[in-house]
Parts: structure tokens; sequence; C-alpha cells
């Protein structure tokens, strides 16, 4: 009894310690920075899913509904839809990269100027010229924007001069406007240095390098379960520091196409040479609702959360997410930088993946080897890749509800944490 209290305390004495750290002052510039993008972000999931699941020759209800023909036939609005889709994403991180940067300045009267050079070195650095002379967006993540947004925020604040409040508003108004040409050039110029260079962070820059090794030192030996759990790990970290996983750690191996053509042969999917590889695991058992299984999250939210725009917030949230676009969720919970979640973010796939490993390593249920069409719901990745295997299906379920038990301690824990300081609030104002 008294060893259950001492770990039961010692749990509630890290998440009040993982609590307290999520309300430092940079967390909060963080947070506040995430949320002002979330309006454009749950739009953008919408779309998202609307695009992968309706509009893609593959798509989930293309597939299930026979809309070849609808897709043939609105090929340019689809072309439009991506167009903007990627639009709305470099306008969302341009948002964060604007709010950081004013969030770490605003103690400055020239937080607006700090604000704008913000968003144009982030478009900037976001563009480029194609062959044809043609402008190319790159999908820079979060982190990228959070690092923007510091860098020209620490170039006003290093320029900075301070205002005597006994000058007249045109006075100040004026040393306003010369403060900022020195920031604002050395901002330009840095800007410029850095396209000369060719600096680039997208799909055909850094992260193919390290999507090379990854895969390279991995491929031979991602049968077995610890290479699996260290990918996901690396993933799960990566995605809530805002680096953008989905390129980093998606594998299309041999043991996948192995798998594949052995349950044609065959025609069952118990047949897979492979049963355990990262492809077979990670997509079906633990990515339900995006990374860190955040359909679980929700869920618990939603069941005995009590503040009602939390509530609203995950509720706009919930469709993507249940398609597996969990962008809304990391960004307007928010998960991302939220030391509070960091545990149960990287657990719950972790745990989910030793759940499953043992039922497909000695077939107890068939391995998922078939694939799926794109923006196929979570749950429903199991069941359509063994071919509609009941026994696969209630083992994700499985996995989504042990997900709901991890995350509960830390739903429970922060909202009571949230209670005890409006408590103290409100006996302040009583006073």
């Amino acid at each position: 009894m008294v060893k259950q209290s001492m770990k039961k305390y010692n749990i509630q004495s890290i998440i009040d310690w993982l609590y307290r750290i999520s309300t430092l002052k940079w967390f909060n510039y963080l947070q506040d920075a995430l949320i002002a993008a979330f309006p454009i972000i749950v739009v953008n999931g919408f779309l998202e899913t609307i695009l992968q699941a309706l509009m893609t020759d593959n798509g989930f209800f293309v597939v299930i509904f026979h809309l070849e023909h609808f897709v043939a036939s609105n090929a340019v609005l689809i072309n439009q839809l991506t167009v903007l889709v990627q639009l709305l994403q470099v306008f969302a991180n341009t948002i964060i990269a604007v709010q950081f940067s004013r969030n770490v300045i605003k103690s400055l009267d020239n937080n607006i100027a700090c604000g704008a050079m913000a968003a144009f070195s982030f478009i900037i650095l976001s563009i480029k010229l194609g062959q044809n002379h043609e402008l190319i967006f790159l999908i820079h993540g979060v982190t990228f924007a959070l690092l923007t947004g510091l860098g020209v925020s620490k170039c006003f604040d290093f320029f900075r001069v301070e205002v005597n409040k006994d000058d007249n508003d045109y006075q100040n108004a004026l040393i306003a406007t010369l403060t900022n040409t020195k920031p604002i050039l050395c901002i330009i110029f840095c800007v410029l240095i850095l396209k000369i260079l060719n600096f680039e962070i997208d799909s055909n820059g850094i992260n193919t390098h390290l999507h090379s090794i990854i895969q390279t030192a991995l491929t031979d030996n991602h049968y077995s379960l610890i290479p699996v759990l260290l990918i996901l790990f690396l993933r799960s970290i990566s995605k809530f520091m805002g680096i953008n996983a989905d390129f980093l750690f998606s594998f299309s191996t041999r043991a996948q196409l192995v798998n594949l053509n052995r349950a044609l042969k065959f025609a069952h999917p118990v047949a897979a040479v492979h049963p355990t590889a990262y492809s077979t695991l990670y997509s079906c058992f633990a990515h339900l609702g995006g990374d860190g299984m955040l359909l679980a999250l929700i869920i618990v939210v939603l069941i005995i959360g009590k503040n009602q725009h939390l509530k609203r917030l995950l509720t706009w949230s919930f469709i993507p997410t249940f398609f597996n676009f969990s962008e809304p969720v990391m960004v307007g919970f928010p998960i991302m930088y939220m030391p509070i979640y960091l545990i149960p973010f990287i657990m719950s796939p972790l745990v989910t993946t030793v759940i499953a490993y043992p039922f497909l390593k000695y077939n107890i249920v068939p391995a998922p080897v078939y694939p799926v069409p794109n923006g196929t719901p979570g749950l429903l990745k199991a069941f359509i890749a063994t071919g509609g295997n009941i026994p696969t299906l209630l083992l994700a379920l499985l996995c989504l509800v042990v997900s709901c038990f991890i995350y509960l301690p830390f739903v429970k824990a922060e909202m009571r944490l949230i209670n005890l300081e409006h408590a103290k609030i409100r006996s302040s104002f009583k006073r």
C-alpha cells in the first residue's frame, strides 16, 4: 500500500514538475504563437482531409464509392485545392513566426515592425525559383518558423534605443523609425546571404540526406522490435518539436513489398514473411489519429473535460484527427512544445507497438500488408490492410483504449492544476 502511494506520488510529482515548466514565460510565448495559427491550421486540416480522401485516385471515399470519374473530371479544382493547402500551410507558419517574434519583443514599441520583418523573412526563405522561373513553396515546419521569429526579434532587441517618455509623440515616432532601419537592413542582408548560399530545408535538401542515413542504418534490421521502437521514438520527438517527420521517417522498404507479394500469392496476409516490419506496425497500431495516438487524447478530453472552450476546440479538430491529420490538435491544444504531454505523446506509440508486436509475430492476427487508400481513418487501416479481418480491428481498438489510459492521468492532472490556479485567482479577487 505504501509502495503504491509512493509510486502515485512520484508520478504526480513528475506531472506537476512538467506542468510548471509548461507555464514558464518562453513556453507561454510558444503556445500563444501556435494558438494564433490554429484557425488557419484547422481549416487546412479539413481541406487536406477532403483532398486526400475524396480527390485523389486512391482516396478513401473514391475507392469505396467508385468516384474515379469525379476525380478525373475535376482535375483543375484538385490542382487549385492542392496549391491552396500548401499556401495555407505557409501562411500558418508565417503567423507563428510573426506572433512569436512579437511575443519575445513585446516590451518594445517597435514590435509591429518586428512582426512584419518576421513575416518577410519566413516567406522569402520559404520560396524559390524553379527551372522555368516559377515560384516553388518550400514547406518548412513550425520549428523553422519559431527560429525565424526568434532571430528577427533578437536582431531588433540588439539595435533597440530607449525612448524618452517626456518627448512628444512625433519625436518618439521619428526615433522609432530611425531605430528600425538598422535591424531591417541587417535582417535583409542575412536573408540575402542565405538565399545566395541556396539555403533550403525541404524534401530536396537536408531531409533527403537524413532520410537516406536513417533508412540505410535500419533497413537491414527493422524486422525486430528494438529498431522499430527507435524509429518511432525519433519520429515522436521530431513531431513534438515541430519538425516534419512524415518524409523523414516514411519508409517503403523491401519487407513491405515482400509481404505484399507473398500475401497476393497465397491470397491471405497471414503468410507475411516479415509480419513485424515497421510498415506493418506503425501505421495500423501506432498512428491512430496521427503521431502520438492523438485520437486517444481527444477522446479522453471530450469524456472527462469540463472546459467547454477546449472541448469545442477539440470537436473542430476531431474529424481531421480521425482521418490521421493531427496538425490542428498539435497546434491548437497545443501538444507541440507542451512538456506535460511529452511523456504520453512518446509513450503511446511505443506501448501500442509493444502490444501489437507479439500478435503479429506469432500469427495470432494476420499482418496488415495490403495497401490502404489515402485518407483512410486510422482505426480502419488494420481492418482494410488485412482484407477485412475483425481480430486485427479489435487489436487496433485495444491499442486506442490503452493510449486513452496513458493520456488519462496527464489530462486529469493538467485540469486539476488549472482549476487550482483559477481558485487562487478567484480568492485573490475576493480579498
